[in-house]
């Protein structure tokens, strides 16, 4: 039997989150251009939006990278509007007592929104196992390796360049930290670098990036070393904070309980739903 109590506040927090959308839509109507709306197109390898006055209108103004606040603006606006709709329908159908709706209603909205325009969105309320998921999933293009190169792989058959990032990454896993391997991270500059990990903190919703410098032995390398920090510092990337450095040299090597014992300790700062006893 379902439970009346239980329907009663869940169309209560409906409510709410509906009129929480309503005054959302207001405020971003005052930011977007009157009575526009958003028209986004593919163009060969690049994305194009336009802002229409009327659906009569083949294309309408075409948003400039420079305003593109713009477009975020308009699509935030049409989601938003799809969203009280969805809200409105889910409470319909609990206060009719015909079922109980499943789908989260922010996921649900944004399915019916052009997926140019999704990536425009920062949708709330997304359930951690699903941030996550979505987070895992992305596609990106790293740098590859060379032929002939070493092949190291992890338990979970992920290949990186050497044994200490099997033993990185094989302790990730473990303590249930998503992670992706040689990510790119687009600096300031235009610069683009592949951090050997980028991790996320599920808690906050952040990303952190790792490097682990294993030649530190090697002077070139450690010069280079040095150079990398000093670029991650000026763009905003500070050790503690959302950069991991460790660091290692022949004669001596990674501490594998030290490794093992921070990992435990950020994946229980992070949220993370430890899968390892601390004990084995």
């Amino acid at each position: 039997m379902i439970n009346k109590g239980i329907i009663e506040q869940e169309v209560a927090e409906l409510k709410k989150m509906r009129e929480m959308t309503m005054t959302r839509i207001e405020q971003l109507r005052k930011m977007a251009p009157e009575g526009c709306t958003l028209r986004a197109i593919r163009h060969g390898n690049t994305k194009q939006f336009f802002a229409r006055r009327n659906s009569s209108e083949n294309n309408g103004t075409y948003i400039k990278k420079k305003d593109r606040r713009i477009a975020e603006t308009l699509a935030r606006l049409e989601y938003n509007e799809k969203l009280v709709h969805v809200l409105s329908e889910e409470i319909n159908e609990l206060e009719e007592l015909n079922c109980i709706p499943e789908a989260n209603p922010y996921l649900s909205a944004l399915t019916e929104v052009n997926d140019l325009k999704r990536e425009l969105i920062n949708v709330p309320y997304i359930p951690d196992e699903e941030y996550r998921y979505k987070w895992i999933c992305q596609s990106y293009d790293g740098p590859g390796f060379r032929d002939g190169s070493p092949e190291f792989y992890t338990k979970n058959e992920l290949r990186v360049r050497s044994k200490s990032e099997v033993i990185i990454a094989d302790f990730l896993n473990s303590f249930n930290i998503p992670f992706l391997y040689e990510k790119p991270l687009k600096f300031k500059s235009g610069q683009i670098v592949h951090p050997d990990f980028t991790l996320l903190n599920i808690k906050k919703r952040e990303e952190v990036v790792w490097e682990h410098l294993g030649m530190m032995d090697d002077i070139e390398y450690r010069n280079n070393a040095f150079m990398k920090i000093r670029e991650y510092e000026s763009n905003g990337y500070y050790q503690g904070l959302n950069l991991i450095l460790t660091f290692e040299t022949g004669k001596h090597p990674m501490n594998t309980r030290t490794l093992r014992n921070m990992i435990r300790d950020v994946a229980k700062e992070w949220g993370s739903t430890v899968t390892e006893d601390s004990g084995s």
